[in-house]
């Protein structure tokens, strides 16, 4: 056989062999997978745990670890929606890119090979109050309270009262039931906010967002918790910041039924000791919590109560 033309067969069939190899081979259809590395920057799962905030405070994310049967690591493109997902509002800008709100919040990451597959895969983050330790149901009890007269304006009384954490002011609490007593037939109670306050570690002036947890180097918007997981604040805040500072709030009184008595409104203010809060919370030898404090002047139905006092014991 003449050489040249048996170099052509042979080149021919190499030719042939390679798009039979090509053809057969199968296309790429497999999406690439995230794993999320947890808080220790080394750790990795699949679904990134769930990360816990604290209210205004900064999402740092860990980062994340990608791979792929066929492209390498390097060369699939990753996004991620945490931009919008945390909605890190802009209203102050001492807490610019700060998460201002409590909830969950997912963020989506994407992640597409060279062959355009996309895998995706979701990181929770939840953001909670500092505050959020003290909330729950209580049971309050009460003796009747006189005026200066020696006139019964609240009776002896017992109830149930829900106290809640803020979802947009850090170490706030709000009880949804204080001083309930009968007016006009009707039991009726208020409303009322309580800041977390430390009487050495808080500032002078309050914070709109931070309420009385600032003052870290000077800084009122500075929160003192910084750089802290909520596990750590939580434990190394609690028996700092035990006074409940209730600044002059009016409140329209509440039926049982929650229905407004719009002509019937209550003033309150928290009782002060000098520059320190009467209301507090109490905490026995072994750092159990026993209950909670109010002490407050209130001027209801034209009456002054210069010494209201009630303690809210957890259910």
């Amino acid at each position: 056989m003449n050489r040249r033309i048996f170099r052509t067969v042979i080149f021919l069939a190499i030719i042939a062999t390679l798009t039979v190899v090509f053809t057969a081979c199968p296309k790429d259809t497999t999406a690439p997978s995230i794993y999320f590395y947890e808080k220790d920057g080394k750790t990795i799962s699949k679904h990134g745990g769930d990360t816990t905030l604290l209210l205004y405070t900064k999402y740092e994310d860990p980062g994340w670890y990608v791979e792929d049967n066929a492209s390498l690591s390097a060369d699939i493109q990753v996004t991620s929606d945490i931009e919008t997902a945390l909605t890190t509002e802009k209203k102050d800008a001492s807490h610019m890119g700060q998460i201002k709100k409590t909830g969950e919040y997912v963020v989506t990451y994407t992640a597409t090979d060279e062959a355009g597959n996309v895998g995706t895969a979701t990181r929770k983050i939840t953001c909670k109050n500092v505050s959020d330790i003290y909330t729950g149901r209580y049971y309050m009890k009460r003796d009747a309270i006189l005026s200066g007269l020696g006139m019964e304006l609240c009776r002896d009384t017992a109830y149930y009262s829900n106290v809640t954490a803020s979802p947009t002011v850090a170490g706030r609490l709000r009880f949804s039931k204080v001083a309930c007593h009968t007016h006009n037939g009707q039991k009726v109670s208020f409303k009322v906010d309580a800041d977390m306050f430390s009487s050495t570690l808080s500032p002078r002036d309050m914070s709109a967002q931070i309420g009385y947890l600032g003052g870290l180097n000077g800084d009122k918007e500075s929160v003192r918790y910084e750089g802290l997981t909520y596990d750590k604040a939580v434990d190394t805040m609690r028996f700092e910041y035990v006074y409940l500072k209730i600044p002059t709030q009016s409140y329209t009184a509440y039926t049982e039924g929650d229905a407004a008595v719009n002509d019937y409104t209550v003033r309150i203010q928290g009782r002060m000791d000098g520059q320190v809060p009467k209301s507090k919370i109490v905490y026995n030898e072994n750092g159990v919590m026993l209950y909670i404090l109010l002490e407050l002047s209130l001027t209801v139905d034209n009456q002054s109560i210069q010494n209201y006092v009630e303690k809210y014991y957890l259910e």
